[in-house]
């Protein structure tokens, strides 16, 4: 996970991306919000995100590339202090992912997806060596969802990877944090523009 080139995912998600733009036609877009929480370890201030989409409709499905970014619900931290040490809690890690993705109709209304791609879990940190940690990590999901008029609602697993390890000073407070996974339970709702009215 460490030696993870996002430049290559990158550059695989511009190609995808000329590729949906082909035929207007059969694009569209989502553009929203979620909220949600932890898996396991439980977060008391909550998960959210904004996310960005854009989906093209073929005969087998329909594929997508997914962007978004988030961090706690409610703003703060709950890191624990032990005299001079702060150990960071993994649950309040931001991240931003970039997310290739299929979606499958199951129903009129209702589909299931599956996506993968790229996430970096990232928090500031304000120590004297560094303000912002970060690690890079391959994510993977599953939904479920359904969609009405314009409006689309779904309910969404990700795993987001593992948080860094590291270790640093901050007015003579050690700061660390842990590597451990991180994985989220979100409901999502979105907004659809279909492109042929828009190109």
């Amino acid at each position: 996970m460490q030696n993870i080139k996002p430049k290559y995912f990158l550059f695989l998600v511009l190609f995808l991306l000329q590729i949906e733009f082909i035929n207007a036609q059969d694009t569209f877009t989502e553009i929203g919000v979620g909220i949600g929480n932890v898996i396991g370890n439980r977060n008391a201030r909550g998960k959210g995100e904004l996310h960005f989409n854009i989906i093209k409709s073929y005969q087998f499905g329909q594929l997508g590339l997914d962007i978004s970014t988030g961090g706690n619900f409610i703003p703060g931290i709950t890191s624990v202090e032990d005299e001079n040490i702060e150990t960071l809690s993994s649950n309040d890690f931001k991240f931003t992912t970039l997310m290739v993705f299929y979606r499958l109709p199951i129903k009129k209304h209702f589909f299931i997806e599956s996506r993968f791609g790229y996430s970096s879990l990232f928090a500031f940190v304000h120590t004297d060596d560094k303000t912002k940690i970060s690690r890079p990590n391959f994510t993977t999901g599953i939904g479920i969802g359904a969609h009405t008029n314009n409006f689309v609602l779904s309910l969404r697993y990700q795993y987001l990877g593992v948080t860094p390890n590291y270790e640093g000073t901050k007015n003579m407070t050690i700061v660390r944090s842990n590597s451990e996974s991180l994985g989220l339970l979100l409901f999502r709702i979105s907004y659809r523009f279909d492109l042929k009215y828009l190109f």
